[in-house]
Parts: C-alpha cells; structure tokens; sequence
C-alpha cells in the first residue's frame, strides 16, 4: 500500500506546533483487513514509513469479546499483551497507545492531535456544552482512563451516536485529552481540521502572547546555576508576557498549577513548582522531590520566569499557558482529576512513553 498520503499528512500536522508538541498525537489508515497505525516513539513530524505498525483488523475486533482484569494495571498489561499479538508477521514496533480507538473509527484515515486551541474546550469547564453548541454533530467523550477504557467507552458511544442520528460520528472531542477525526480521503481529513479551527478561532477573545519582557538577568543567571547543580542536567529559563501575568501571584498561577492533559504529564511533570518571591528554589525543589517521590520539570519563580529542566518541558507548559488563556473563554481551566493524574502517572504505556522521552533528550 502507498503510505506517501499518511505520511505526509502526519509530518504536515506533526511539524505545525498549532497542532502537536513533541511525541503527542497519532495517525492511521485502513486498506481492507490491514490497521496501518503510528508506532509508540515516532514524532509525526519526522515519521516515515519505519514509524508505522501493521496490525489485523480481525484480530482487533476480536479483543471486544474477551474479559479483562478489572485491575488497572492487570487489564492493561493484559490488553497489551492482545494487541501486541494483533501484529501482522514481521511486525517488531509497539503500536500507539491509541491503537484499538484508531481500530473502531469507520474510516480509512484517522487523524489525532492535541491543538491547545481545540483543548481550550476539552480543558474548559464548559467544554461538553462548548462542544455540543459549536459542534453540534461531534461526540463528546468525559475525562475516562486511556487505553482499553477510553476505546471501550468510545466505541459504546459510537453505536448510540449512530442510532440518534443515522451516521458515524467523524469528529470527537476528548475531555482533557484531545480530538480525533476520521474521513475517507486525507482532503476530509483537512476539511474538519479546518472548520473546527476556524470555528473555535471566531469564538476566541484573546491568543496567548508569548512576547519576550525584560527580567532580571542576574538573578536568573543565579537561579539557574544553582538549580543545574542540584538536579545535574542543563536548566532553561523563559520569561514572556504571558508568564509574567500568570506568575504575578498564586491566585494568577492556579489556571496554569496542574496538569491539563496525559502529554503535560509525561514531557512537563504532573504539576510545575510554584517558587513565591523571597524562597530559595533550590530548597522548594528539594521539598517537592521529598512529598513527591521526583523532581518538578518546570519551576516557577513568582515575578521573575519560568525554569525547565532539560528542553522538553518548556514548550508543553507554554502549551498549558495557551490552555489556560483559550479556556477563559469557556468557563475557565479544567484539569484532570487528582485521581487520573495518578493513574497516568503509574500506568505503564505512560511510563514507557517518559523513558522514550527522556532517551531522545
């Protein structure tokens, strides 16, 4: 089969930051009973035809008939262990996560990304509402556990979205997570994306504005030092308009103090370091790491910047600040629980996607 078109679309979205950060989203295509599907570690932006799994449509569909632990971590090691077997012969990559779900949707291509405008709903107190008003035809799906969950979940809802209306839901907006879109052709697929950028752009008061400020380059110069000593790896500070306002006291930091979505946990950390001016950083980070068991990945000093450890973290939480100034327009931030966060942080496939992550540092 000729991949040429998914591959292209994929490194067209995956190289657009409006679109995709990093490793996140995913993309596939069916050609009769063959899933070609993103393989876990590829970036979109770069990916080729060595980034794509072939699995057994037949063999997939035939998960649903099976019962799973319901033990988190015993059902996803079991479904994994299932979908690792519904691999065609030759096939050694471990597919996306998101596999089963890209499996379910009647279409031959599916596309999906995480654009922080798209999540500003998702992200947003009044994203179902948001989302039924401007998209009126799209299926909804609440904050539920990824993996086999979500999949399960979603293709429940597709049957019933079907029955309502006479046709397969082509546009779904996930709760803290995302969209997906599916169409027949890559030119249908482009189409959506469109109109539900558009749509949400015309409802939108005001964009983010990452413009650079001025800062005290001698006390960043300070705190920098000193953190890359604590924490053994290179440090990176930014300071923009848009962290100035939200680092200007801990009632302007809460939109931006938790985790929006399974991405913000595994490339940003499951929360940012709030620093109040007059600590010592070095101390603040030591006391994270002692209640939380890791170090903050992001540091955020109170009038003054934002610190990153490493360079993978900093462009997610300008991801969550964009979040958060999108979804003052729906109601305001909505994170995910405390209970989900937990639970992205244990799970396995998440655990796997940080060791990757932090492999291609």
């Amino acid at each position: 089969m000729n991949l040429n078109p998914l591959i292209e679309i994929s490194r067209r979205y995956g190289s657009d930051p409006a679109y995709v950060l990093l490793g996140g989203g995913n993309t596939s295509r069916k050609e009769g009973n063959t899933l070609f599907v993103k393989a876990s570690g590829h970036a979109l932006g770069a990916i080729d035809e060595q980034g794509f799994v072939r699995m057994d449509l037949a063999k997939l569909d035939q998960i649903w008939q099976k019962q799973y632990s319901a033990d988190d971590d015993q059902r996803e090691t079991e479904v994994l262990a299932d979908m690792m077997a519904c691999r065609l012969e030759g096939e050694s990559a471990r597919p996306s996560v998101e596999a089963l779900l890209h499996a379910i949707l009647p279409f031959d291509y599916v596309v999906h990304l995480h654009p922080a405008l798209v999540n500003g709903i998702t992200c947003s107190q009044q994203g179902a509402q948001t989302t039924s008003r401007l998209f009126p035809s799209a299926l909804w799906v609440e904050l539920v556990k990824p993996g086999f969950i979500l999949a399960k979940v979603v293709r429940d809802r597709m049957v019933t979205h079907k029955e309502r209306t006479g046709s397969d839901a082509s546009l779904i907006f996930l709760e803290n997570h995302g969209i997906f879109v599916g169409a027949e052709s890559i030119e249908g697929i482009e189409e959506i994306y469109r109109m539900v950028m558009e749509r949400i752009e015309s409802s939108v008061a005001r964009e983010p504005d990452f413009s650079p400020i001025a800062f005290d380059e001698k006390r960043a110069g300070a705190i920098k030092e000193a953190l890359e000593a604590e924490v053994g790896a290179e440090v990176l500070f930014a300071a923009n308009a848009e962290a100035q306002r939200f680092l200007t006291d801990y009632h302007s930091f809460e939109p931006v103090s938790s985790s929006f979505t399974p991405d913000h946990i595994v490339y940003a950390g499951f929360r940012p370091l709030w620093v109040e001016e007059g600590r010592d950083p070095v101390l603040e980070y030591r006391a994270f790491v002692n209640e939380h068991g890791e170090g903050a990945k992001i540091i955020c000093v109170q009038n003054l910047g934002i610190f990153s450890v490493g360079e993978k973290p900093i462009p997610l939480f300008f991801d969550t600040m964009a979040i958060a100034v999108y979804s003052e327009n729906f109601g305001g931030p909505k994170f995910m629980t405390d209970e989900m966060i937990q639970f992205i942080r244990s799970w396995e496939v998440e655990r796997y996607r940080s060791k990757v992550a932090s492999s291609d540092s």
